[in-house]
């Protein structure tokens, strides 16, 4: 019984070192310029967020309401009205007339940044490339 109860602990162990493993902070990759490119339009009602996380800085972070049939350019305007007053005098958001919408920094001695965007919206898609 011991013996039984003793190999269920280690095999209990190690499938919490795999979890643990699994766990572990994703790389990130950061930019000096990225652009964010919206394709479709959203089938739903639901969220966009997008973050803006400065290397060892504060991560700034718009959201924006997305509504059904909301164009792509609709989409790419409210992501630039979203981050515009929350990136500050270091970061610059630049939309395009259509869905693209590039974010960089303002001066040269600012940190490189990684951007995250999070939708609950189907339908469209996102391109983020730099």
């Amino acid at each position: 019984m011991i013996t039984r109860f003793a190999v269920a602990l280690t095999f209990a162990g190690i499938a919490f070192a795999a979890v643990a493993e699994d766990a572990a902070e994703p790389t990130v990759t950061y930019f000096d310029e990225a652009k964010i490119t919206v394709n479709a339009r959203a089938r739903a009602d639901g969220y966009l967020r997008v973050r803006v996380q400065p290397e060892n800085g504060t991560a700034h972070e718009g959201t924006l309401a997305i509504h059904k049939r909301m164009s792509e350019n609709d989409i790419a305007k409210g992501i630039a009205v979203a981050l515009e007053p929350v990136l500050g005098p270091d970061y610059e958001v630049d939309r395009d007339a259509g869905e693209h919408v590039k974010i960089r920094k303002a001066k040269k001695g600012v940190a490189s940044f990684a951007v995250e965007i999070t939708f609950n919206v189907p339908g469209f898609s996102i391109i983020l490339d730099n």
